[in-house]
Order: structure tokens, then C-alpha cells, then sequence
């Protein structure tokens, strides 16, 4: 496979996301400043690979059924990180190329991290960020691990991949996030829109949390999740939408979902539709260019969304990525099991 190899120093990385960011849609900076954040982002997708090879081999050893998979970070997404995070520049950025593993539980979840921070390997293991022990102030949980490529190929040397573990509760919970956020024009990921809906998220991780034996934060201990939770789910009638914000797809055949390559998903909010268009494995150079003229096509569009992803498969795709389908089954089914262990705590309690 022919792989994208970075052209230009980490300098003018810099600045070209800078002028992106800051400059005129129509000048001659801002033009300029295109091709270097595009062959910037590409570029990862090498080490990204290696990265993902790695995330496997230690995520099978533990987990006989692990959803392992990969993405480059959205146009969108890079942008809102850099005005979001004073301090932050495109060329430092850790998560512009991605692996996520989901795993059946916590337990498995920390035991492939370790696994991954013992394993042999040229790459070097740069930061862990572990939010499970210390969860984001959304209420969200799951451990990345940040690597640098340090392989045989010299010009990616240095190059930044995050590694994103999660088990399948936390990923629902992570999906129903981005579902919610998405139809409804907010970034509660990044803690930001209606605080109910902040709320709500915050009192459902806690309790899927204690689904999983989970630290719970101590700011939480004297409140009475369950009952929050329960309360908001009411008022902001959650399973209702949910259930309309559900996406049809389009040209999802059967023997589509046999093949293995990478993804280009154009999610159209207004539509309800998932339009997906796929490439083989050694046409990573045509996805990228492909994706990148659709990001710049809907730049300034809110109801469509662009992504490139790899997966085994669409079958795979649509469970790595549930959001871009709004497919929140899990995350539903979850909530339900909270429900049917408080009921379990009560009625034990009133029989004693």
C-alpha cells in the first residue's frame, strides 16, 4: 500500500492550522494553509495502522470477541479541539489518528492497557490518561493511551496516536452522548449545551458506573442519582428521542457487509439518512482525497457530517460507530438493567 507521508515541518503544521482558523475563506493564506492540514491529518493514517495492529494483538489475548477499530479525527472536531484548548496547535494535537477497542468489561479494559504498556514494541508509550479512575466532568469513562510512532519508516518518527479502551457499557453510554449532541446542535462531549441534558448524562454514568463497580466521584456520593436520573429521563422524554432520531442507512447490501476497507460516512441530520461509500484496503490515498473534498464541501453545513473510518466490516462499522446511526439500542438496554436493579434492591428490602 501506498502510504500519505508528511511534507511539511511541524512549524508550518502550525501555522497552517492557525490560518484556518483565523483567516479569510477567500485569501490567498487560507488557501495555502489547506493541502498542509489535509497532508498533515493523512499522514497519520501509518502510524495509525501500526498503532491499530498493536491495539489488536493485545486486545485478543484478553477479550475473544474485541470491536477494535480506527479513524482520522474530523475537520470539525480538529478545529473546535484548537478554540476549545487555549493552548493547543494542530501539530501537537494527540488524537488526530485514533484506535478504539471495546471489550465485554472493565476488567478486560485494564488488563489490555497493561498489557499494552508492557508489550514489546519500538513505539514509545507517551501518556495514559485514565478516566475510568478519574472520569471527564461530561461523566465520561474509558482509558486512552497516547503513543509515538518510533518504527522503521523515519519520516513518521514522533508522529502521535491515541488508543481509546472502553467496555461496551461505557461505549454505549459514549455513543448516546454523541446521538443526543448531534441531533440536537450541542457538544455535550466537550460539557457544553442544556444543562438538563448535561445533567442526565453525568447522573446515568455514575449509575452505569455502579453497573460495573466502578469508582464513583465523591461529588456524587449524597445524591440520589437514580432518582435524578429518572427525573430527567421523564422531562426530557429520552427513550421518545432516541427513538426519532433513528437513521435510516442507505445501500447497506449483504455483500457489502462482507468486505473488510475503509469507510466514508456522510451522515445528513435533516434526512435521517447514512450514506456510505466504501474503498478497499489499498485505496487509503482515494478515501482520504474523497473525504477530504466532502468535509469542504459541508464545512459550514450543521445537518451533515463527514467521517473516515476502517473497519472489518459495515456489521463492524455500525457497532464501533453507533452514532453516525443513531443507534442507541445498547445504551437503552443499559439504563434498563439500572432500572431492574434498583426494582431488585427494593423489593428484596421490602421482603426483609
Amino acid at each position: 500500500m501506498k502510504w500519505i507521508e508528511p511534507k511539511y515541518s511541524k512549524e508550518r503544521v502550525k501555522k497552517a492550522g492557525n490560518s484556518l482558523l483565523k483567516a479569510d475563506l477567500n485569501c490567498d493564506e487560507f488557501t495555502d494553509a489547506i493541502p498542509i492540514f489535509h497532508n498533515w491529518r493523512s499522514s497519520h493514517a501509518f502510524p495509525m495502522q501500526i498503532m491499530l495492529d498493536l491495539l489488536r494483538k493485545n486486545s485478543i489475548k484478553i477479550d475473544k470477541n474485541p470491536l477494535v477499530v480506527q479513524r482520522l479525527k474530523r475537520v470539525q472536531s480538529i478545529f473546535k479541539k484548537i478554540v476549545r484548548e487555549q493552548n493547543m496547535s494542530l501539530s501537537r494535537m494527540q488524537d488526530i489518528a485514533g484506535c478504539r477497542a471495546v471489550l465485554s468489561d472493565v476488567k478486560k479494559v485494564n488488563k489490555v492497557c497493561k498489557s499494552l504498556v508492557k508489550s514489546r514494541t519500538k513505539n514509545i508509550f507517551y501518556k495514559e490518561y485514565n478516566y475510568i479512575e478519574s472520569p471527564k466532568e461530561s461523566g465520561y469513562r474509558g482509558i486512552h493511551l497516547i503513543y509515538k510512532y518510533n518504527g522503521s519508516k523515519e519520516k513518521y518518527i514522533g508522529m502521535l496516536v491515541e488508543l481509546q479502551i472502553r467496555s461496551k457499557i461505557q461505549h454505549s453510554w459514549a455513543t448516546a452522548v454523541e446521538v443526543v449532541g448531534t441531533f440536537t446542535n450541542q457538544a455535550l462531549k466537550a460539557s457544553s449545551g442544556d444543562s438538563e441534558w448535561l445533567e442526565l448524562f453525568k447522573f446515568i454514568s455514575v449509575e452505569f458506573a455502579r453497573l460495573e463497580n466502578c469508582i464513583v466521584e465523591s461529588r456524587f456520593k449524597e445524591v440520589n442519582t437514580y432518582e435524578e436520573m429518572n427525573k430527567l429521563i421523564n422531562i426530557l422524554e429520552l427513550f421518545e428521542r432516541l427513538t426519532a432520531f433513528k437513521v435510516a442507512t442507505k445501500t447497506l447490501t449483504e455483500k457489502v457487509e462482507k468486505k473488510a476497507g475503509y469507510f466514508v460516512l456522510l451522515l445528513d441530520i435533516s434526512d435521517r439518512v447514512v450514506i456510505h461509500t466504501r474503498f478497499d484496503k489499498g485505496k487509503l490515498d482515494e478515501a482520504t482525497n474523497y473525504y477530504n473534498k466532502l468535509e469542504i464541501k459541508h464545512r459550514d453545513d450543521v445537518t451533515k457530517d463527514v467521517v473516515l473510518v476502517s473497519a472489518a466490516s459495515v456489521r463492524d462499522l455500525k457497532t464501533a460507530y453507533p452514532n453516525y446511526f443513531a443507534d442507541t439500542d445498547e445504551f437503552v438496554k443499559n439504563i434498563k438493567k439500572v432500572y431492574s436493579s434498583y426494582n431488585y434492591i427494593f423489593n428484596k428490602s421490602l421482603a426483609s
